[in-house]
């Protein structure tokens, strides 16, 4: 590491240039991370949380709510499964408003007092105890509704009453607000019907939430009771949009970590053609390859350990800027450092090319052509 190190401090210019950029990569790759872990938990947070380890879904629609109805046959038929709990639980899309006519889009989840779903939801205690109590998520309330507001459905006549709020919850970006299933039921099927649930509507689901059993085969049940039964996390591609924005977040952060590889090869395939007679004069001093491969790739790990970690620095500072409740962004310090690594790993993995070069450095043609 002696002439690295002596390299860095004589064109320390250079390489301040260099560590500039793969820097300016990092905070880039810091704040595409957060923005990524923000999309995915503005769209299956909620979902997230819920205390369930499975679910299960009408054949054929994709872990999708709104395309699954379950009745109340199947779902209490999962339930008799030995090593499986079962509740009804829906989940519809509406646009509602406050008393002060301000519009409030939501997700109604509904849920079944008193079961598993109630139980794990901080306040649940609550549903059930009148016909119309809602629990809101922080997201409905940071929009101005308190305990005791009354919020009205688009194109139903139905009311909801809140009677609690649970901690921030979300799926496909729009807040949770937790009911009772039969009031999920009445503004969900009785929105053609003025509000007044049809008897074709009793008992009715978007899908069924599971509690399983370790190493149960749920799947083999599934397809005796005639339902497409899914993990949780399986469940999160049926959030709108989580699919494609994971995929495209990926796909650019990926495309940072190949920039920052072909950046740090083209700029020591370069410095290592300037030092070539000094490559030459080291090996004709009995330095072997492996010594001289060993003190460039200490050289590299040096930059690319620095620069990085000052861009995931910086890029952390910048995220911690960022208001979380208007974009939704999210650092978590494990996704930094995964990405800084990864990020650096790909340096070393450019830096490669010029590695060659260096092992493939005769110390006489290069001594010859520097005379």
């Amino acid at each position: 590491m002696f002439v690295a190190l002596r390299d860095l401090r004589h064109a320390w210019g250079r390489f301040v240039l260099m560590g500039s950029v793969i820097a300016l990569v990092a905070v880039l790759t810091v704040l595409l991370t957060g923005l990524s872990t923000g999309l995915v938990n503005s769209g299956i947070s909620g979902l997230r949380a819920m205390p369930l380890t499975d679910l299960a879904f009408q054949p054929k629609t994709n872990s999708t709510f709104s395309q699954s109805t379950l009745d109340a046959t199947t779902i209490h038929s999962l339930g008799r499964q030995p090593g499986i709990r079962a509740e009804p639980l829906g989940l519809t899309f509406f646009n509602a408003k406050d008393a002060a006519g301000t519009a409030l889009p939501m997700a109604l989840v509904g849920i079944e007092p008193g079961g598993f779903m109630a139980k794990g939801l901080a306040g649940g205690s609550a549903l059930g105890r009148t016909r119309t109590g809602v629990i809101v998520s922080r997201g409905v309330a940071a929009d101005g509704v308190r305990v005791g507001d009354r919020v009205t459905l688009d194109r139903s006549s139905v009311a909801l009453h809140v009677v609690g709020v649970a901690p921030t919850a979300t799926y496909g970006h729009v807040a949770l607000v937790y009911a009772p299933i039969a009031l999920w039921r009445q503004a969900t099927y009785g929105q053609v019907t003025g509000g007044v649930l049809p008897p074709s509507a009793q008992g009715l689901a978007s899908a069924a939430a599971l509690q399983v059993r370790p190493a149960l085969d749920v799947s083999s049940v599934g397809r005796r009771l005639g339902v497409d039964v899914v993990t949780k996390q399986q469940a999160y591609a049926g959030s709108p949009g989580y699919v494609a924005e994971t995929a495209t977040m990926s796909l650019i952060v990926d495309f940072l970590y190949v920039i920052a590889a072909l950046i740090v090869g083209a700029f020591f395939t370069v410095w290592t053609i300037q030092r070539k007679p000094d490559i030459g004069l080291l090996k004709a001093l009995g330095a072997s390859n492996g010594a001289v491969v060993r003190d460039a790739l200490g050289q590299v790990a040096l930059v690319m350990l620095g620069a990085t970690a000052a861009g995931a620095l910086v890029g952390s500072g910048i995220g911690s800027l960022i208001p979380g409740g208007t974009v939704p962004f999210a650092l978590q310090a494990g996704a930094i450092i995964t990405a800084a690594v990864i990020l650096a790993v790909a340096g070393l993995v450019g830096s490669l090319v010029a590695v060659r070069r260096i092992a493939g450095v005769d110390p006489i043609i290069a001594l010859g052509a520097a005379s």
